[in-house]
């Protein structure tokens, strides 16, 4: 049976709680009563004009968005409807973000219950992708903070200026600068109450404490940020916590962590497609990475490539491309896979997004290494690979693929295995079991073939990755 349509006053009060009570996802959940309003109904109730924007940027069809908001009245109410939606466009320019704030300012109109961020870990590239503002934020700092105060309570705005600070310092490699700003943006925000920007802060402090080698417990981590977001803010954030989760527990390699998100709540793009899962999304293809589901891959890039390109997503674009370079990489296509790192290395240089390609470690090392042999050394790619080697060395269990063979193990592989890791020699291993040597060494070839290795220390590596041991 059909869920009932919600009718235009049902719905203008739903939007006029927006950020207190209804959520972009909500707004999601109602878009077929959105849908089905008319042009009467639009009139009559104005406010719903957003929810119908709203979801038709969240389904990708932004032409068809663009269309419907010429196509609005022009009167004084629609005007700034047309301003507050404009804000949050992906396909908004630096300088039309700055005309649009500037137009509220002067006509005295503040949007509280707009958000730059859409539930996404950062900043700058959140429902628009602000990470175009980064070149301008040192010299504008003045004129930011105070086109801020349409959008946010003015006490908050210098904090989410260091904030979008922290993300674009962070991205070029400044990481104790970024460090410096984000601890201060942390407190600023708990003691606002500021929770759908907390989010933001918490998760850039995760990749830098990353960067720097440090081990990130997924579990505790997400403990501590659900004990900063209370309530108020609970319900924007948690729909990202488990994936953020996940993104976290791909550098440990917890495997059990990744494998319940990928089965049980990673988003289906072939069922219900939403823009604002993007970061889900991204999550899931480093899933289809380590589970060597390259097809499924490369069909949800090429699903989002042209969405990403019409919101002008510079940031997502850069990360897809290098996530499928991986993906290529690994199934033994060189050549394609570095085409597609090539696209990546273009945008990330660019727009300075190093620690983009440097975040992604061990995984992208072998493409990198191979693409500078290819194209010749240059200065900005040795600074790129010791990045991406610094982080290879401290985070070598990145996206470590299963093996391709399915192998399974049994109880005695796992006991030799284990001993191995003890540092047992193959005489002392026989011992243990009353076998010969011989049949010690028979063992350990078949254990080099499950675990696709050539040596002992190779072989118990990745036992220890996979969860074996």
């Amino acid at each position: 049976m059909d869920t009932e349509l919600l009718g235009p006053e049902e719905l203008q009060k739903r939007v006029s709680s927006f950020l207190k009570n209804y959520y972009l996802n909500d707004m999601h959940k109602d878009r077929e009563s959105f849908y089905a309003l008319t042009p009467v109904d639009i009139k009559q109730y104005p406010l719903v004009a957003c929810g119908i924007v709203l979801n038709l940027i969240m389904d990708g069809q932004l032409a068809k968005a663009d269309r419907f908001i010429e196509a609005l009245p022009n009167t004084d109410m629609f005007y700034f409807i047309k301003i507050g939606i404009l804000v949050v466009h992906p396909k908004t320019t630096w300088k039309e973000f700055i005309d649009l704030l500037k137009c509220l300012q002067k006509n005295n109109i503040s949007l509280p219950n707009v958000t730059l961020t859409a539930g996404r870990p950062s900043i700058l590239n959140g429902f628009n992708d602000f990470s175009r503002i980064s070149p301008f934020l040192q010299k504008h700092r003045t004129e930011f903070i105070e086109y801020l105060s349409s959008l946010y309570e003015r006490n908050v705005c210098p904090a989410i200026y260091s904030q979008c600070l922290a993300e674009y310092y962070y991205q070029i490699n400044r990481i104790i600068d970024a460090e410096v700003l984000v601890s201060r943006t942390i407190k600023e925000f708990d003691k606002d109450s500021e929770h759908r920007l907390l989010f933001t802060a918490l998760y850039l402090r995760t990749k830098i404490l990353l960067a720097y080698g440090k081990t990130v417990d997924p579990a505790s981590y997400i403990k501590y940020i659900q004990r900063y977001i209370e309530e108020t803010g609970k319900a924007e954030f948690t729909y990202n916590l488990d994936s953020a989760e996940v993104m976290t527990a791909l550098y440990e390699s917890e495997r059990a962590i990744v494998s319940r998100w990928y089965k049980n709540k990673a988003p289906d793009e072939f069922v219900d497609f939403n823009m604002l899962d993007t970061y889900r999304y991204l999550v899931k293809l480093r899933c289809y990475i380590i589970f060597n589901n390259h097809t499924a891959l490369i069909a949800l890039v090429e699903k989002l490539r042209p969405l990403l390109e019409s919101g002008k997503r510079h940031m997502d674009l850069c990360e897809i491309d290098l996530l499928l370079s991986i993906a290529l990489y690994r199934a033994e296509k060189k050549e394609l896979a570095l085409e597609a790192f090539d696209r990546a290395l273009k945008i990330a240089r660019r727009r300075k997004y190093y620690r983009l390609i440097a975040d992604e470690g061990c995984a992208i090392l072998n493409v990198l290494i191979d693409y500078i042999k290819e194209k010749g050394e240059s200065e900005f790619l040795m600074e790129l690979l010791e990045m991406t080697r610094n982080m290879a060395i401290t985070h070598p269990r990145y996206l470590k693929a299963e093996l391709k063979n399915n192998a399974t193990f049994n109880q005695k592989e796992i006991e030799i295995l284990k001993l191995l890791e003890q540092g047992k020699s193959r005489d002392e291993i026989a011992e243990y079991f009353f076998i010969s040597e011989n049949t010690v060494n028979f063992h350990i070839k078949k254990l080099y073939s499950k675990l696709e290795s050539t040596s002992v220390t190779q072989a118990v590596w990745n036992a220890r990755v996979l969860g074996i041991i």
